[in-house]
């Protein structure tokens, strides 16, 4: 019996092995930190050993087949099964590891109850931001939230409770927004908002909008329950050219929307001097109490 037609068998079955291989390996050359591994010096090397195949089974095909032959056919096969189990086994070891590596990067930068990007992925978003308005003259807002009478709610009803207010009220807000905004969690009761490409006018309008579906009542362990919020907002570029700036003159419009009863606020300089007074004067009014309460104190001891 000739060898010939089993030996073309196996080696078009080395030629379908390895053009199977290729589909693995560009894959793994599409991820960028395999791109300098020698994933690509592998590619063009199954590229290179698919030709030859091609011209040892036209050579088999011409002439007689020896044993010689046969046996290089069946390590033809082998090779090709080879590079095909490599390539796969590979190619699932770096997905599994990517997939690890995207999960870890998701809880780094997200908040783990409202699931939303915690402050050092609202950094990276704001200089984004800002990159892209400074390089197409827009506008953006800068918001600040903090929640009213959250803490009455978790002392009252406990932390569970607390935190399905949190998560509801994020829900909430982030109904109103667009899917170019980011909204964060800050931490505590407090969340921020990138609006790009958003003047004063409409970052008043969302204000409004997201205090009236916050003034709704929650409904939390069969109790309803009514809850305000206090929003300073900064604009850039009247506010800052900087996103620590812009954060900290909506904080401060945030506290002034506060301490004056406001819904919401837009920053004005005056406010900076104004918290500064109130914080002097608090610190003033902290003291006192402090002294006073040791003049108590040693009088107590006295008597």
């Amino acid at each position: 019996m000739t060898l010939t037609p089993i030996t073309l068998l196996m080696v078009i079955g080395g030629i379908a092995l390895l053009l199977s291989a290729l589909k693995p390996v560009k894959k793994i050359c599409a991820y960028e930190n395999q791109k300098h591994h020698g994933w690509g010096t592998l590619y063009h090397f199954i590229l290179l050993f698919f030709y030859g195949y091609l011209v040892f089974g036209y050579y088999l095909m011409t002439s007689e087949t020896s044993f010689i032959e046969f046996v290089v056919a069946m390590v033809f096969l082998g090779g090709g099964w080879f590079v095909l189990m490599v390539s796969r086994l590979s190619l699932n070891s770096i997905c599994d590891l990517d997939d690890v590596v995207k999960a870890e990067r998701y809880r780094a930068l997200h908040d783990p109850l409202t699931l939303l990007p915690n402050r050092i992925l609202f950094y990276e978003r704001i200089d984004h931001a800002l990159s892209f308005a400074k390089r197409e003259q827009k506008e953006i807002a800068v918001m600040i939230i903090d929640l009213n009478e959250f803490k009455e709610v978790n002392d009252t009803l406990g932390h569970q409770a607390g935190d399905t207010l949190l998560l509801q009220a994020s829900q909430r807000l982030k109904k109103l927004l667009r899917e170019s905004d980011t909204l964060a969690r800050f931490g505590g009761d407090e969340f921020a908002i990138i609006l790009p490409q958003t003047g004063k006018v409409q970052a008043h309008m969302l204000a409004e909008r997201l205090t009236n579906a916050i003034l709704e009542p929650f409904v939390i362990e069969n109790k309803s329950l009514t809850i305000g919020m206090s929003v300073g907002i900064s604009m850039y570029p009247s506010h800052g050219n900087e996103s620590s700036t812009l954060i900290k003159r909506a904080d401060i419009a945030m506290y002034s929307a506060k301490r004056y009863q406001k819904s919401f606020l837009l920053f004005k300089d005056e406010m900076r001097d104004v918290l500064d007074l109130n914080l002097n004067l608090d610190l003033v009014s902290a003291a006192s109490a402090q002294e006073h309460q040791v003049t108590a104190n040693e009088k107590r001891v006295l008597n």
